[in-house]
């Protein structure tokens, strides 16, 4: 068992060298209970290790979310042809 990590909001905080050093045990010991690795570079946060699991449902999540979005504005009439739109993107390209 991995000990001497400190724990915040159900994340494990490692320094990034010893996810380096020991790989195979954070991830089996952390990411197999799906609890997130959160990795510190110099004493500062630097990146959440999640997995893959985790991963694809957050992806899933977001995209359902987009769809949802895209729905209640067209139902809502916020929509715009796609002449209208290639005009947008133009003028937000600065084109």
């Amino acid at each position: 068992m991995i000990i001497n990590y400190q724990y915040v909001d159900n994340m494990i905080i490692v320094p990034s060298s010893d996810l380096r050093n020991r790989y195979s045990e954070l991830t089996d010991e952390y990411l197999s209970k799906g609890e997130p690795i959160y990795l510190t570079k110099n004493g500062c946060g630097h990146a959440v290790l999640i997995s893959i699991d985790e991963y694809e449902r957050l992806r899933r999540d977001s995209m359902i979310r987009k769809i949802e979005e895209g729905i209640r504005d067209a139902k809502e009439g916020r929509v715009m042809s796609i002449e209208e739109s290639m005009e947008a993107v133009k003028k937000e390209l600065g084109l």
